[in-house]
């Protein structure tokens, strides 16, 4: 009923839209993608029900309609998902706000997004929206969720300073696991402050932002059926900065953030040990202070493009009874891409490659455009585990996957 309420709520908008473009088709512009994306598993892995197992099998409609008057404006983004492996249909609002703007301040409210730092599909400062992992395809590209805020701009000629107040708490979309959230109320507000300069030599900004962790804290309770899992989402708090050098044809940049005081998972068997040996409540986390920070450089002479970081995640203190292993996790990320036959075909590739298990993601793709409003591509989504253990990303090995797209853009 909830999916069928938002797509009524999805067509009328778009209804109405048309109605008011026939009378102010220059202040409405509606937009959208239809895309189908197909993958199978790659015969290279491991199991043998993994590999020409159909592992994307999506066709996805988006539609937006930007709206301007004056100094206000509106956007709706509104999506429909059909998944043929899983034989479900998803309905949702991906952005709803309005917005007023003035040569020195302004206003936007409703469902937004927004991305903080200067890295390449890495966050380091970028925690202002959630993560979404509901499915392999939005894992691989770092997408993130949209949060319900006010956003409050003061703009200057060389300065801006934004300011965001979250009412409601957004947790990381996942596949299929669901935990209660927060209660909704004042006390349980999240708040973001971001302030830029712009000059000619540098770009830099400061970020400052309290909320909560947007993945749940898992707490293990053995019960007669077995081990009950429930989940808590946790404060936290973090400070960065980030910074951008040109330099002809190169942008240096780099970005770091300070956690104080960030919680951590515990260990399932650490935590079903203690209670075992207290009857007490037991903490499903340990505080620590953790520092993350970047490096990278973009170099891009005529039709190429190079991107290359180095990124690393230190965390202060024991780490005795937590799920993590050790306290510094780095590693590096490669991105190359160029350009052909008037622009119409794109190579690419990029990895990410872990310091710590020398395990791997890569992927290549190609993309042919066969006009403007048309694109096919074909690429993979490859995992390689590490040569001793498998690691962060060579623990989805399993889902190593070659695909073909095609995306309609109107």
């Amino acid at each position: 009923m909830k999916k069928l309420f938002v797509l009524l709520i999805f067509v009328t908008l778009l209804t109405s839209a048309f109605s008011v473009a026939v009378f102010a088709e220059e202040n409405i512009k509606f937009s959208g993608t239809l895309e189908t994306l197909w993958g199978a598993g790659a015969p290279w892995t491991d199991k043998d029900t993994s590999r020409g197992r159909m592992t994307l099998g999506e066709t996805s409609f988006t539609g937006k309609i930007d709206s301007y008057f004056g100094n206000s404006s509106a956007l709706v983004e509104g999506s429909a998902k059909y998944d043929s492996i899983e034989d479900s249909q998803e309905f949702s609002v991906d952005e709803c706000w309005l917005d007023y703007t003035s040569d020195f301040w302004g206003v936007r409210i409703g469902r937004q997004k927004s991305a903080w730092g200067k890295a390449d599909g890495i966050d380091i400062t970028n925690v202002i929206c959630p993560k979404d992992l509901s499915s392999l395809a939005v894992m691989t590209t770092n997408e993130k969720c949209a949060i319900d805020a006010v956003r409050f701009s003061v703009n200057g000629n060389q300065f801006t300073a934004d300011a965001y107040w979250i009412p409601f708490f957004t947790p990381a979309k996942l596949s299929d696991a669901k935990f209660e959230k927060p209660e909704s109320k004042m006390t349980n507000s999240e708040f973001g402050l971001k302030l830029s300069g712009y000059f000619s030599e540098l770009d830099f900004s400061f970020y400052g932002f309290y909320g909560r962790d947007d993945m749940p804290f898992l707490d293990y309770t053995m019960t007669a059926e077995g081990v009950n899992v429930t989940g808590e989402y946790k404060r936290m708090a973090m400070l960065g900065i980030d910074a951008a050098v040109p330099i002809e044809e190169t942008v240096l940049r780099m970005e770091a953030a300070f956690f104080p005081e960030r919680h951590f998972q515990k260990s399932s068997s650490a935590i079903l040990g203690e209670k075992n040996l207290s009857a007490e409540k037991v903490d499903s986390s340990l505080q620590r202070n953790e520092l993350t920070a970047l490096a990278g450089i973009d170099w891009m002479p005529e039709s190429w493009t190079f991107t290359a970081q180095y990124y690393c995640d230190y965390v202060f203190g024991e780490l005795e009874n937590l799920e993590r292993e050790k306290a510094l996790q780095h590693g590096i990320t490669l991105s190359v891409s160029k350009k052909l036959l008037s622009d119409t075909l794109e190579l690419s590739f990029s990895g990410v490659l872990g310091l710590n298990d020398f395990d791997s993601f890569i992927k290549p793709v190609v993309t042919y455009s066969l006009s403007d409003q048309i694109n096919l591509s074909c690429g993979a989504y490859i995992f390689i585990p590490g040569p001793d253990k498998d690691g962060q990303y060579g623990s989805y090995k399993d889902l190593s996957t070659g695909y073909i797209k095609c995306k309609f853009s109107f």
